[in-house]
């Protein structure tokens, strides 16, 4: 299923990202402080505790993730 047509906000909190892709939230965190460059989500912080991905950028992680077969971190590594 392609994403686009799908109505997502411009930032995404892990929560959204957890109900859209169907992974724990937890597994959102770890992907998000995990570097794009080994498999992570990209994302950026606000603030001391938030953290949120820019929606285009999330959709090129996910079209990638879908086409490649990304095989998920088991741990948050910001390498």
């Amino acid at each position: 299923m392609s994403v686009t047509g799908i109505h997502l906000p411009p930032y995404l909190t892990a929560k959204q990202i957890s109900e859209f892709t169907s992974l724990s939230k937890r597994k959102v965190y770890v992907l998000m402080s995990t570097n794009p460059e080994i498999g992570g989500i990209p994302s950026f912080k606000v603030g001391p505790k938030s953290v949120l991905v820019d929606k285009d950028e999330f959709i090129k992680w996910w079209e990638k993730t879908k086409r490649e077969g990304q095989t998920f971190p088991t741990k948050g590594a910001n390498q």
